[in-house]
């Protein structure tokens, strides 16, 4: 986990007395965005996209459409694709 990581490296630190929430580690109705964290880390080059978050991208229909789009990206533009599924 990230924070038995941070805790690793700095066991006394600021972070040390931080809630797992507060660290953006802990699953709940605001959890981070895990397809943009992974967009961002491969400095924009891996492609991510969330789904069901909104009435416009959620159910099978839409699911499936992103889906689509991330197969075509993994296999034309051969990019990492992270699908982050919201149920």
């Amino acid at each position: 986990s990230p924070k038995l990581s941070m805790l690793g490296v700095h066991p006394e630190g600021h972070g040390s007395k931080a809630s797992g929430q507060k660290l953006s580690v802990g699953f709940g109705p605001d959890c981070p965005n895990y397809a943009q964290i992974a967009v961002a880390a491969s400095g924009g080059w891996a492609w991510g996209k969330r789904v069901g978050v909104t009435a416009a991208d959620s159910g099978k229909d839409a699911l499936k459409n992103i889906m689509v789009e991330a197969v075509r990206v993994v296999i034309e533009e051969r990019r990492c694709a992270v699908l982050d599924c919201l149920i």
